[in-house]
């Protein structure tokens, strides 16, 4: 379904923003 397809891009972009913060933070 294109909704899923959707979702699973949008999972992935809220992973790679998550993983920006962490590195942030980490900083």
């Amino acid at each position: 379904h294109f909704n899923h397809f959707l979702t699973k891009e949008r999972r992935s972009e809220m992973r790679s923003q998550l993983n920006l913060t962490e590195r942030q933070v980490k900083i």
